[in-house]
């Protein structure tokens, strides 16, 4: 299978699953989002994505796997996601903010979160941030706008400042090389589980 990782323009926003098409949970504040849900939430989406590209030249990252859209994360500087600002905690000034992300669930297992969290961390480097922080959900069990804690746990990411239920977690950049590492050997032990083992060479005849 092949696959590909853009970033979250304009040019790739209708490539995300039409719930996340029209959602602007983190793009807007409560108040601005039940305003937008009365008129037009996809052009409310639209402006903000086009307004942060234009800024930071992303909102996110979109994977294909086989020019068919697999998954996606939504991420941006803590500013530029309103939605931060009414949790618990304060994303740290050195972090860029990693908002949501959903996986297909066709998609589901095959390393495509692991992937993305690896692209992101890449975008906060690029611009100059030390760590990738998000706020993750304890009681998550239905895909919607908040990412699992325990799908964060497993990827890397510390709890940085703790909640019930919302802990802001955290991945530091330099784990961009242990995250490459550890899908690299998840790679290899697949590709050992499925090898076919070679058949003995023949034995000359009469022996």
């Amino acid at each position: 299978m092949g696959r590909r990782i853009e970033s979250l323009t304009l040019r790739t926003l209708d490539d995300l699953p039409l719930r996340c098409r029209g959602c602007v949970h983190w793009e807007l504040s409560p108040l601005e989002q039940a305003l937008a849900m009365e008129h037009d939430p996809e052009f409310e989406k639209e402006a903000w994505c086009s307004a942060v590209s234009l800024e930071t030249g992303t909102c996110g990252r979109v994977i294909y796997v086989d020019d068919v859209p697999a998954g996606y994360a939504l991420a941006a500087m803590p500013e530029n996601l309103p939605r931060a600002e009414f949790f618990p905690a304060r994303v740290s000034k050195d972090a860029y903010l990693l908002a949501t992300m959903h996986v297909l669930p066709e998609f589901a297992g095959q390393g495509i979160g692991k992937t993305l969290i690896q692209a992101v961390l890449k975008d906060a480097k690029e611009h100059g941030k030390r760590a990738l922080e998000c706020f993750a959900d304890r009681q998550w069990t239905r895909p919607e706008c908040m990412i699992p804690a325990e799908f964060c746990e497993r990827v890397g990411f510390k709890v940085k400042r703790d909640h019930p239920r919302f802990p802001l977690m955290r991945i530091d950049v330099r784990s961009l090389a242990k995250v490459a590492e550890t899908m690299e050997a998840a790679m290899e032990a697949f590709l050992e589980s499925v090898r076919i083992p070679s058949e003995p060479a023949p034995r000359p005849a009469g022996r």
